[in-house]
Order: C-alpha cells, then structure tokens, then sequence
C-alpha cells in the first residue's frame, strides 16, 4: 500500500481554501504586490507556509515573475491575469494556479485553458504515460481553437521539491514515464491563440531564486544570507522581498547576483510567450495511491 502523506492532504485544502479567495478578490486596480500580499496572508492564517513566490503573470507573462518593493503595477480590465501559488506543510507541496480575466475577448481563452486541464485529469490515472495526459490537452486546445504552449510542463513534487523528476507536457510526446502508484504531480496547461508562437522565452528580469548547492564561499555577508535562506527554505524557491527587511533591499539584490554567479543559487528568469500573446493557465496537483486519482487542490 501506498498512501498518501496527511501532509499532502493539508497542503491541498489550504491551496484549494486560497485558490477560492484570490478568484474572488481580484479586481482592476488592485496592485500586484496586494494580490501577492493577500496570498501569503490567506496561506499563513491557514497554517501553511508558501510552497514558492507568489507568481503573477499578466498577458504575454507566463511564469516565474514575482512582484518585488517598489512595483507599482496594477491589473487592468483589459488582462488576462494568472496567479500561481502553493503551501507546504514540512516541505510537503501542492501547487495551483487559476486565471482570471475582466476582457471579454479573452473569455474563450480562460475556458479553454480550464477544459484542457480537466480533460488532462480525466485520463491522468495509474501508469498513464506523461505523452497521453498532455496528448489530451492539446487535442483539448486545438478542438477550442487554441494551442498550448509547448516548452511548459507540468511536473510531480517531492517533499521540498517543487520540480522533480518527471514533466508533463502540453502536447503529446513519445517515450515519456509512467505516473507511478505513489507519485503527487501538478498537470498546468498553458494556452494562447492559435496565431501565437506557442513557446516562451526568457524575459531580463529575475525575482525568484533556489539553493542549488550549499558550500562556503569564504564572504561571510554571502554564507550568512545562503544559510538564513537554507534555514528557512531548504532547495524550495524564494524571492528577494522576503528578506529585503533582513539584510536591506538593495544588499539582497548583490548578495543574490554574487551567489548565482557563484552557482549557490539558481535563477529563474521570468518566462514570456514568444509572439506576445496572452496565454491563461489553470493548474492542481493530484495524487495516485491505493484509492485512484486524488485531485489534492
């Protein structure tokens, strides 16, 4: 037997609790750093902790942006906002993402997006391989009229692993692994129009940051930040706001840039769709144990 960590389970609800408040709150003229600041409240006052930076992908802006001090930008009705999050509880993660949208020309885009990740959990059952699951959200798309973005995964967690082992297209793939008994994943279809580029690149900006190896660097101003940051996040991701109050907003910002030079941490740049279209993403983590499918989220 198999069963599912209670850990798991907590998570999930937490993520799920928030999921439904951040649908409901956003709003035009809300600040992305208080739709952020409204996620960490609502995971706290639960008894979670964040799983990874609060992300917030506006248009074109797909993933891995978080918001840091000083950003004075604000959703307008015109967007297609998608905010992605997670709790752990002792390193044990879900993940979410859901997007909303005040344009009614992006409407079928958001419904698509979410229709593709249902189709995804409807065939996503033991020893499914990863190529089927994203085999069905892209025929998904493609029957809507859209196309999924082709180089995001979705991906199975571990506990302080937000990004382990196996990935789980968007499109079908030949020779992918099988889900396992055992194994927690996220499934997060990415859309955007069928006149899109259908891929992201990498945008300038860095705002979210992991420990990749833990090793003295001989700077004491470095190894005290990397082993505050180890003491309180392990290998999971984080952001330079948390610690701007710390260490001082812009002493973070170098201490960061020298330890990724340095191959302490790694950086992930904040991803765009090539073509600038807007792309919507809906996201949950489930599990396969001994009772089937568990959508966690």
């Amino acid at each position: 037997m198999t069963p599912i960590p209670e850990q798991y389970r907590r998570s999930g609800r937490i993520t799920k609790e928030v999921r439904a408040v951040v649908k409901s709150k956003l709003r035009p003229g809300m600040a992305y750093l208080e739709a952020v600041d409204l996620v960490e409240r609502e995971i706290k006052a639960r008894g979670g902790a964040l799983a990874f930076p609060v992300g917030i992908g506006v248009d074109q802006v797909s993933a891995h942006y978080s918001p840091q001090e000083g950003d004075s930008s604000s959703f307008r009705e015109t967007d297609m906002i998608k905010v992605d999050f997670g709790t752990h509880i002792d390193g044990y993660l879900t993940d979410t993402s859901v997007s909303v949208t005040f344009n009614p020309d992006y409407e079928l885009l958001l419904e698509a997006a979410q229709r593709s990740l249902e189709a995804a959990i409807a065939v996503a059952r033991r020893e499914a391989r990863a190529g089927e699951i994203g085999r069905e959200v892209r025929k998904e798309a493609t029957r809507l009229g859209f196309k999924t973005i082709e180089n995001l995964t979705g991906h199975t967690v571990e506990r302080y692993i937000v990004h382990a082992g196996k990935s789980i297209p968007n499109l079908y793939m030949p020779g992918t692994q099988s889900l396992k008994n055992g194994d927690v994943f996220a499934i997060e279809p990415f859309l955007t129009f069928g006149s899109a580029a259908g891929y992201v690149v990498d945008a300038p900006s860095q705002t979210i940051f992991s420990i990749v190896a833990r090793k003295k660097t001989g700077t004491p101003e470095l190894d005290r930040f990397a082993e505050r940051v180890w003491d309180e996040r392990k290998t999971l991701p984080f952001t330079p706001r948390w610690y701007s109050q710390e260490f001082g907003r812009e002493n973070v910002g170098r201490t960061v840039q020298k330890l990724v030079s340095k191959k302490i941490l790694r950086a992930y740049p904040t991803l765009v769709e090539a073509s600038g279209s807007p792309v919507a993403q809906f996201e949950h983590t489930m599990a396969l144990g001994d009772e089937g499918l568990v959508v966690l989220t």
